[in-house]
């Protein structure tokens, strides 16, 4: 069984934290405040905001639902900015 890990914050360190984990065999769901990061990270596979050019794995999924991200997860890494915590 694979493990689920959610990555809280779709910024440059979360993307990369995400990608390596989710390039490591894990499965991943990116959270993102935005829509349009979480669609690109799906349907482009990259996050054209926050590291752009970096091709990221197929397999990575993103969601807008900060539910839909933590449903399962065993380990939760949150790399949102201090100052969103909280809202988070």
């Amino acid at each position: 069984m694979t493990t689920r890990v959610a990555v809280l914050g779709a910024g440059s360190w979360g993307t990369a934290l995400a990608s390596v984990l989710s390039g490591k065999g894990y499965d991943v769901v990116l959270w993102s405040r935005g829509a349009e990061v979480a669609d690109a990270v799906n349907e482009l596979h990259e996050n054209r905001t926050y590291l752009p050019g970096v091709p990221l794995p197929v397999e990575l999924r993103a969601s807008t639902d900060l539910h839909e991200a933590l449903e399962d997860a065993e380990l939760v890494v949150a790399v949102v900015p201090s100052l969103a915590m909280r809202d988070t």
